[in-house]
């Protein structure tokens, strides 16, 4: 499903200067994030920024950046967690190229969600 979402210019998926950036709601706990965030993020060859974000427990939110490609260079998963994370009534930390979160507004999240499109610069949903 993630590949289906996230390939062939659908709307979860757009490319900015060579990182393909994947921003979009999911259902699940954070073991099913964590296994598409490793599906979006794992291969050198397509550097990509990850947004995952769930209603689920209250609100969550994952962020994972391809290791070692311009997608590393350009992006810092923590810092745009600690951005997003106040629209769920939430925090959370990590390195730089995998962070999570949780809050407590389950409510917010496409405001978090839009407000990492717009931190990166992708077209609003």
């Amino acid at each position: 499903i993630v590949r289906l979402r996230t390939t062939g210019g659908g709307s979860d998926s757009t490319d900015i200067d060579g990182v393909r950036i994947v921003i979009m709601e999911v259902s699940g706990d954070l073991k099913k994030m964590t296994n598409m965030l490793k599906e979006l993020t794992l291969d050198n060859s397509m550097p990509t920024l990850a947004v995952l974000g769930s209603r689920e427990g209250g609100g969550k939110l994952m962020i994972a950046v391809t290791e070692n490609t311009i997608a590393s260079e350009r992006y810092d998963a923590v810092v745009l967690l600690r951005e997003i994370a106040p629209h769920i009534k939430g925090g959370g930390g990590g390195r730089p190229t995998l962070a999570q979160g949780g809050g407590s507004h389950p409510d917010g999240l496409d405001d978090a969600l839009e407000a990492a499109r717009s931190s990166v610069g992708t077209p609003s949903s």
